[in-house]
This record gives structure tokens, C-alpha cells and sequence, in this order.
């Protein structure tokens, strides 16, 4: 049997009560609202607008994909 003992000085502080239990990651959402709006958009106008605002919708979706999945680099952002 094994057991963890957190010897660390100065211990990590506490999380305080006045934090969100959740704080949203505005940078997704901001990727995501556009894209929602750029949608929107689309089914609204007709033609060719309606196609740039679908390739731009999901320019916007392709966007807020890379914010939520790992950076793939592997050791290129490695810093030492």
C-alpha cells in the first residue's frame, strides 16, 4: 500500500470561495458565436453571400476545434 504526502512549503493555497466552481473559456465562445451567427446569416440571404458566410461559419467552427484540442507540435514549442 502507498500513500501521497504533500510536503510542499509554502503549501498550495486554498481555492477561494468567491471563484466561479466554473469559469467559461470566452475565447471558445467568442469562435462559437460567430459561427453560429455566421450560420444564421447564411440561412437568412440567398446566392453567393450565402455561400461566403457558410465558408466563413465554418472557418469560425474550425477555429473554436483548435481551442478546445492540444496544440499537435509536439516538442516545436518546447522551451527549456
Amino acid at each position: 500500500m502507498f500513500m501521497l504526502i504533500d510536503t510542499r512549503r509554502p503549501r498550495p493555497s486554498e481555492p477561494s470561495p468567491e471563484r466561479a466552481a466554473w469559469e467559461p473559456n470566452w475565447r471558445l465562445w467568442g469562435w462559437v458565436a460567430l459561427a453560429i451567427g455566421a450560420f444564421v446569416g447564411a440561412n437568412v440571404t440567398t446566392g453567393f453571400v450565402a455561400y461566403l458566410l457558410v465558408c466563413a461559419a465554418l472557418g469560425f467552427a474550425c477555429r473554436a476545434l483548435c481551442v478546445i484540442t492540444p496544440s499537435l507540435d509536439g516538442l516545436r514549442d518546447y522551451r527549456q
